[in-house]
C-alpha cells in the first residue's frame, strides 16, 4: 500500500463536483541538444497558460499556468465557451502536465511536492476530492522528471514520462499501475523516449523519439510488441495525441514554425491545421473527436500563451484563455 500524503500546509480549491504540463515545447532549436529545463526557466519563452487536457466525463479543459508565479505552475479548468474559469490547486510548488481519471474523480498530475527546490525533480501523484496527494511514482534519482501521466483506456494503467526533462536526459515511456505497481519501462532505449498517447483500443502507444536522428512519431504494439515509425521526414514531429476516432493530432516545425498537423493512425493523410507564425504546441482531443485543444506562443511577451480550440477540420479556431 502506498502512502497517502497529507497536503496539510497546501491549499486546495475544490469545484463542487471535484478538484475541479513541450511537454514544455521549447524553442525550435532547443530539440533535442539543449534543456527543455532551461526553456521553463526562461520567462520570454515560457508559455503562460499550457498543457491542456479534456475531462473524460464533461466539457471541462484542465490547464496548467504560471499567471500567478513565474515559478509555480498551478492547475486550472475552463470551459470550451471560455466561462467557468476555475482554479484547482494553490501552493508553492509545480502542478503541471496532467490528466483526468474516468469518472474525472481523480486527476493525475505531475509535481515537485515533496522536493528541496521547485524544479528539482518530479513525480506522479493522484490528487482526489478529498485533497488527499497519494504518491505513485519513486524515481531512485531524487532529481528527475517524471511527468505526464495518461490514463489507460481501462483506468488501470498510466503511463508516464520517466526522466523527462534536462539536458541529453535518456527518458523513457514508463507503463504502471495506478496504486503505483509493477512499473514496466515500454520504450528501453538510449534515445530519448517521451509523452506517450493511448491509442482508443488501448492496445498501442503513441509516442515521440529521436532515435532515427531528430524527433519523430512512433507507434508500439504492446499486444504484438512491434514498433513502427509514423513520420520520417528532415523536421521534428512531437506532442503526438490519439483521438477517438482513430485520428492523431501532432507538432511539426516543417512550415519554419510548430503547427498543428492531423493524420491518420497509420501515418497516412498528413494535414497542416494551423497556420501562423509563432509555436502552436501540446494539443489534446475532446472526448468526441471533433474539437484539438492546444497551447499557442502567439501573444508572445504580453501574454506568454494561451489555450486555444480548433476544429478537426483547422476550423472555427478560438482563443478561450486570457489573463
Amino acid at each position: 500500500m502506498l502512502p497517502n500524503i497529507k497536503m496539510k500546509p497546501i491549499k486546495y480549491i475544490l469545484p463542487i463536483y471535484l478538484i475541479a504540463l513541450v511537454a514544455l515545447s521549447g524553442c525550435k532549436n532547443k530539440h533535442p541538444k539543449n534543456s527543455e529545463l532551461e526553456v521553463t526557466m526562461n520567462l520570454d519563452s515560457l508559455v503562460y497558460d499550457t498543457g491542456p487536457r479534456w475531462s473524460k466525463t464533461s466539457d471541462k479543459i484542465l490547464f496548467y499556468t504560471y499567471r500567478h508565479d513565474s515559478k509555480g505552475a498551478e492547475l486550472y479548468t475552463v470551459y470550451p465557451d471560455r466561462t467557468g474559469l476555475t482554479r484547482l490547486t494553490d501552493t508553492y510548488q509545480n502542478e503541471w502536465w496532467s490528466d483526468f481519471s474516468h469518472g474525472d474523480s481523480t486527476i493525475f498530475i505531475s509535481s515537485d511536492y515533496g522536493k528541496s527546490e521547485r524544479f528539482g525533480g518530479s513525480e506522479i501523484f493522484a490528487l482526489k476530492t478529498n485533497s488527499d496527494l497519494t504518491r505513485i511514482t519513486y524515481d531512485a534519482d531524487s532529481t528527475s522528471f517524471n511527468i505526464h501521466p495518461r490514463i489507460s483506456v481501462d483506468g488501470n494503467q498510466l503511463l508516464y514520462c520517466s526522466n523527462c526533462l534536462g539536458k541529453d536526459v535518456n527518458s523513457e515511456i514508463i507503463l504502471i499501475q495506478v496504486d503505483g505497481t509493477n512499473p514496466v519501462n515500454l520504450t528501453n532505449h538510449p534515445s530519448t523516449d517521451r509523452y506517450g498517447s493511448w491509442s482508443p483500443d488501448g492496445k498501442k502507444v503513441l509516442f515521440e523519439s529521436n532515435r532515427t536522428g531528430n524527433f519523430e512519431l512512433f507507434v508500439m504494439d504492446l499486444v504484438a510488441k512491434e514498433l513502427t515509425q509514423l513520420t520520417d521526414n528532415e523536421h521534428i514531429d512531437i506532442h503526438g495525441d490519439w483521438s477517438v476516432n482513430n485520428e492523431i493530432v501532432f507538432i511539426s516545425d516543417r512550415d519554419g514554425e510548430y503547427e498543428l498537423f492531423t493524420m491518420k493512425a497509420d501515418g497516412s493523410n498528413q494535414k497542416q491545421i494551423t497556420f501562423n507564425s509563432d509555436r502552436d504546441v501540446l494539443p489534446s482531443w475532446s472526448p468526441d473527436g471533433t474539437q484539438i485543444a492546444f497551447s499557442s506562443y502567439r501573444y508572445g511577451k504580453k501574454d506568454k500563451g494561451d489555450i486555444f480550440l480548433i476544429d478537426r477540420d483547422g476550423r472555427n479556431e478560438m482563443k478561450i484563455t486570457k489573463k
